[in-house]
C-alpha cells in the first residue's frame, strides 16, 4: 500500500516540529550546524578517516571582492588544523584577535567535541548511528504521544514507521554534519556555483593542470570553469567561473583552493606551514578540567522536566 502524501505530510508536520522544537537532539544538530557552518571553508581537509598520515598546518580561508569604484572588501579566517596517525583530527578556530575560540575534535569512531577554552566546557556530539537512534526514540515517543491524544489521521496505522525511518535517516545526517562538517560541501556548492547557475555549470569543462609542490607536499591540480553566456543574466558580457583545486594524495588532504566569479569576488583556501609530523596525543583528548555535557543527559534531563 502506498503512503498517501497527505497523509504522510500529516504526520510530517505533527512529528518534526516537537522533534525540533523539545528534542534537544534535533536542537543540538541544528544550533551546532549553523556554528560550524560558519567555518565551511576551512574544514574541507576533514572528511573521511584517515590512518598514518599525520600533519599539522594552518588553515586559511579569504574572500577577496573588488568594487567598481575600486575599494576592495576582503574577509580571512584562519585555523589550526591537526590529524595523527590514528586518523583523529582536531580544529583550532581563531578570532580577529588571535584568540582560540573553539576548538573542534573528532574522533574515529564518529563522536566529536566542541571544546571552548574560555568557559572550559565541552559539548560531545553523538556519531551519526547514535544520532540516528536518538532521532527514532523521540519521534516513536511522540507518536505514541499523538496516538494517544487522537490526533493522528484515522487512516495513518501502520504508517508510523515510515515516519519514524525518515526522522531516523534526518537525525543520522544532523550527525554527519555535526562530526564532520563541511567536508566537501563548500566545495562542491563553489563548483556548482549559484542554484541559478545549473544550467551552465552541467556543460563545465574540468582542464588537469599536472603537479606542483605546497610546503614541500605534492599536490595534483585540476581547474573545473564554466561560462554564462551574454544576455543570460542580465550580463553584457559571457562570465567565467573557475574552481581550481590542489589535492595532495599522499595525505589525502586538499592543500589549496580557488573559486573565482567575476559577480562575486576570489573565495581561496589554503594550508600554511605545513608539517608531517605527529602531533601531540593531548591535542586529541578533553582537558581533565573541563565540564563535558553529553547529548544523552540532556535528553534525561528533559525527560525528567517533563514528568
Amino acid at each position: 500500500m502506498k503512503t498517501k502524501p497527505l497523509v504522510l505530510a500529516m504526520l510530517m508536520a505533527a512529528c518534526l516540529p516537537a522533534l525540533a522544537n523539545s528534542g534537544p537532539v534535533a536542537a543540538h544538530a541544528v544550533a551546532h550546524a549553523r556554528a560550524v557552518a560558519l567555518a565551511a571553508p576551512l574544514m574541507t581537509h576533514e572528511g573521511k578517516i584517515v590512518k598514518n598520515a599525520p600533519y599539522s598546518a594552518q588553515a586559511i580561508s579569504e574572500k577577496v571582492q573588488s568594487l567598481p569604484d575600486g575599494n576592495q572588501i576582503t574577509v580571512s579566517n584562519t585555523a589550526t588544523v591537526y590529524r595523527d596517525s590514528a586518523g583523529r583530527t582536531r580544529r583550532e578556530m581563531t578570532g580577529d584577535d588571535g584568540e582560540v575560540r573553539s576548538i573542534m575534535i573528532r574522533d574515529t569512531d564518529g563522536t566529536a567535541h566542541l571544546l571552548r577554552p574560555r568557559d572550559k566546557t565541552a559539548t560531545r556530539i553523538a556519531a551519526p548511528r547514535e544520532m540516528a537512534g536518538l532521532a527514532r526514540e523521540q519521534a516513536r515517543q511522540r507518536i505514541d504521544q499523538l496516538r494517544k491524544e487522537g490526533k493522528l489521521p484515522a487512516d495513518a496505522a501502520g504508517r508510523e514507521a515510515i515516519i519514524v525511518k525518515r526522522i531516523e535517516q534526518a537525525g543520522e545526517r544532523a550527525g554527519r554534519m555535526a562530526a564532520n562538517p563541511g567536508h566537501r560541501l563548500a566545495l562542491e556548492a563553489r563548483i556548482a556555483g549559484a542554484f541559478g547557475d545549473r544550467a551552465w555549470s552541467s556543460k563545465a569543462v574540468t582542464r588537469e593542470l599536472g603537479t606542483r609542490e605546497f610546503n614541500g607536499v605534492k599536490a595534483e591540480g585540476k581547474m573545473r570553469s564554466y561560462e554564462i553566456p551574454a544576455g543570460e543574466v542580465g550580463n553584457r558580457n559571457p562570465i567565467v567561473v573557475t574552481h581550481e583545486t590542489w589535492y595532495a594524495p599522499d595525505l589525502q588532504i586538499t592543500v589549496h583552493t580557488r573559486h573565482s566569479d567575476p559577480r562575486t569576488g576570489d573565495n581561496t583556501y589554503r594550508l600554511d606551514n605545513l608539517k608531517r609530523e605527529e602531533p601531540a596525543a593531548a591535542l586529541f583528548t578533553v582537558p581533565s578540567d573541563y565540564t563535558v555535557e553529553d547529548v544523552r543527559t540532556r535528553m534525561q534531563a528533559y525527560k525528567e522536566l517533563k514528568k
